[in-house]
């Protein structure tokens, strides 16, 4: 390993954050693999440069797919499941954590097709568990959802359950939501969302298919 990646923690041996998610990348079902290497990439980290210290090691072509694929746009693990399932069932990519509003940045919305004019929300429980305030957080989340489909925009949300334990019903919502809006000849006008700097202008690469992602998953990718 090299010595760039060593590090010690109150005196015990420990690995880089970009070490740690190429290991997992090489060993672990794609899934968590993806969930750990995008909060590594959304850190600033660079997996590409651990992974090409691994040579012909067992499983580096599924890393690399993994680091390939991974987006640092992705703020929670469940919507680095909300972007799989599209990367899963051939479905066109959304953009993470897009900003869209009437004439400038208004919401930040979990995944955006803009040339759908259609939203996914991933709303995880920790969200109302627990909380005195749920019911305010409902209504604000009514109210923004309201302010989401005046703009032009159909929402579909989804949780945990879904994700996990039922992609393929996942699937077939974003499926439906994508076929009932479908291409439009005016994408809705969005910005990117960049850490530490807010909504900026997309760049033409910034632009997600309008179609298939047509990405073939790596071998064995749930194992």
């Amino acid at each position: 390993m090299p010595e760039v990646h060593r590090r010690r923690a109150a005196g015990t041996p420990v690995v880089s954050r970009p070490w740690a998610a190429a290991d997992i990348a090489r060993t672990a079902p794609v899934i968590e693999a993806l969930i750990i290497a995008d909060a590594v990439a959304r850190s600033g980290f660079d997996i590409h440069e651990a992974i090409g210290h691994m040579g012909h090691w067992p499983g580096v072509t599924r890393a690399r797919w993994v680091a390939e694929h991974a987006d640092p746009r992705a703020e929670s693990p469940l919507e680095t499941l909300g972007r799989f399932t599209c990367l899963q069932f051939d479905l066109p990519l959304p953009v993470c954590n897009a900003w869209v509003g009437e004439n400038d940045p208004e919401y930040r919305v979990d995944g955006l097709w803009p040339h759908h004019r259609a939203v996914f929300e991933a709303d995880g429980a920790v969200k109302y568990d627990n909380r005195h305030d749920a019911a305010r957080i409902v209504a604000r989340q009514g109210e923004r959802e309201w302010r989401l489909r005046r703009l032009g925009l159909d929402v579909v949300r989804f949780g945990w359950d879904l994700a996990v334990r039922n992609r393929d019903e996942l699937a077939q919502r974003f499926a439906v939501l994508l076929r009932d809006n479908a291409q439009n000849e005016r994408p809705i006008r969005w910005w990117k969302h960049v850490p530490g700097t807010g909504a900026v202008e997309p760049e033409p690469e910034d632009w997600p298919s309008p179609g298939p992602s047509g990405i073939v998953l790596p071998g064995g990718w749930d194992r």
